[in-house]
């Protein structure tokens, strides 16, 4: 008898026992970790480590660039127009293309920006707003452009 009533108490409890062992929903990512996640983790690996051969490091090799306007400036351009050529990054040569991503929103983009900057760069505060890349998509550059642009902004 005490095993029946045991039993009925336990098969009452077993609903509210379920809802309690449910796992927990996953953590939403930081927006500009989620659009990293989706657009560049690809290519640039996942914490910016980069790709040998394909894609260079993002983490640590943006700081110096971020340090000044003008480096502001080129990242939101690469961003927006892309890059193709021969690359040379912490003394490593890639050759290949980073395609436009001009698709994402202007929000997006200073959303992963600031998630190279902050989180892979070290920077203390956000340093790209959506404003940045209304800029840059105004600019209307050519691949040459963009490639003497960066020349001047890595001298």
């Amino acid at each position: 008898m005490m095993a029946k009533a045991t039993r009925h108490v336990l098969m009452a409890m077993l609903p509210a026992l379920m809802v309690g062992a449910a796992p927990a929903a996953p953590a939403a990512l930081p927006a500009g970790l989620a659009v990293f996640d989706k657009q560049c983790v690809a290519c640039h690996q996942a914490g910016g480590s980069g790709m040998a051969g394909l894609a260079p490091a993002l983490a640590g090799a943006l700081a110096p660039l971020l340090g000044t306007d003008d480096g502001r400036r080129y990242v939101a351009q690469v961003l927006i127009h892309g890059l193709s050529g021969r690359i040379v990054s912490q003394g490593h040569v890639f050759m290949g293309a980073m395609p436009s991503q001009s698709a994402l929103s202007d929000a997006e983009l200073a959303d992963v920006t600031n998630y190279l900057a902050r989180d892979l760069n070290g920077a203390k505060a956000s340093m790209f707003s959506a404003d940045d890349f209304v800029r840059a998509r105004s600019a209307k550059l050519t691949h040459k452009d963009l490639r003497e642009m960066r020349e001047r902004v890595l001298k």
